[in-house]
């Protein structure tokens, strides 16, 4: 399960590429900030159903992601360390993660860090709260916004913006794979649903030829605040 929902989630990490990025909303007054389409407050939460399907054989799990505490973090610039606050992302009551979320003018940044130690800002990109189809995801390799739909997960039924993403792993996340190397060979094909003051909603992700190898679907969620916001 583990290995699964870090393949899953790495929308969040991989591609990025930026080894120092700096995220705009840090030099920003957050009051009349909205993030639309990953509403961003402290106590956030998110369920999920997880359908794998390995051959004839069809694995059923769940899984949990909350906005779980709120870190002090640095971005470089000039030499200097600057300290802002963000959230961090929790899965299942582990702390572990090293995913962050802000609030800024243009949507909702999803960060990383490099370590623990000096929670460095290592890369980022945006959940932008107005996307046009066509437009690719700067800082990104490989996703592109395909536009419009209504569909429906076990929580309701949602209009939602489709990112997808289409491109060649890299060294690291092949080892990630290991013995289940999307569509046989170097390429990974997914999409992801998101539904505006929801967040993301669903999933999906095939191999080849087209054939859906798993799918992840929000049941439930629990949102302070769906106006978003930078930690005070």
């Amino acid at each position: 399960m583990k290995k699964y929902i870090i393949a899953i989630l790495s929308v969040i990490i991989v591609g990025c590429s930026s080894n120092s990025y700096q995220p705009p909303c840090t030099e920003l007054d957050s009051d009349n900030l909205t993030s639309l389409y990953f509403p961003i407050a402290l106590g956030n939460k998110w369920s999920y159903d997880v359908v794998r399907y390995d051959g004839d054989t069809k694995v059923n799990e769940d899984y949990e992601l909350e906005l779980c505490a709120v870190d002090t973090i640095y971005y470089v610039k000039d030499g200097k360390r600057i300290p802002f606050e963000a959230y961090r992302a929790c899965k299942e009551d582990q702390q572990n993660w090293n995913f962050y979320f802000v609030k800024c003018s243009d949507g909702a940044h999803l960060l990383t860090i490099n370590d623990w130690y000096y929670k460095e800002l290592k890369s980022g990109w945006v959940i932008p709260n107005s996307p046009n189809e066509g437009d690719k995801v700067s800082n990104m390799d490989g996703y592109v916004w395909r536009g419009q739909d209504v569909i429906t997960v076990p929580s309701g039924e949602y209009q939602v913006w489709i990112l997808e993403e289409i491109r060649e792993l890299n060294r690291k996340e092949m080892k990630m794979y290991r013995d289940h190397r999307i569509d046989g060979n170097k390429t990974v094909r997914r999409r992801y649903y998101f539904a505006e003051g929801v967040g993301l909603i669903k999933t999906e992700e095939y191999g080849a030829p087209g054939v859906l190898t798993s799918v992840m679907e929000m049941d439930n969620f629990n949102l302070k605040d769906t106006r978003g916001g930078r930690a005070k």
